[in-house]
């Protein structure tokens, strides 16, 4: 099951509009950072792509906004449970079955 894939269709339930909703592929990477912040070494060798490496290294460095700020409606619930799954590092994010189980 892609979780990154279920946080983003949460998040859009939650707002009614898409998640990350870019222009371009650097200007949605730009905007998945800007929530997720910019991923450390281990998050990047994570990812197993060089191409998405070179694309990360360009971006310039943005503080990510916190998840209250960007879902200002939602419970602290609704919110941990988004954080669980739009982790940058697949293996750090929440499995189907501990969704199921929160």
């Amino acid at each position: 099951v892609d979780m990154w894939s279920l946080g983003c269709i949460f998040g859009e339930l939650l707002t009614g509009r898409p998640t990350f909703p870019g222009a371009s592929t650097m200007n949605q990477l730009d905007r998945i950072l800007e929530l997720t912040d910019k991923p450390g070494l281990d998050d990047i060798k994570a990812i197993m792509s060089p191409f998405a490496a070179t694309m990360l290294e360009a971006l310039p460095l943005t503080p990510p906004r916190p998840l209250h700020v960007i879902f200002a409606t939602e419970g602290a619930e609704a919110l941990h449970f988004l954080r669980g799954l739009l982790r940058f590092n697949p293996s750090q994010r929440r499995t189907a079955v501990q969704a199921l189980e929160q």
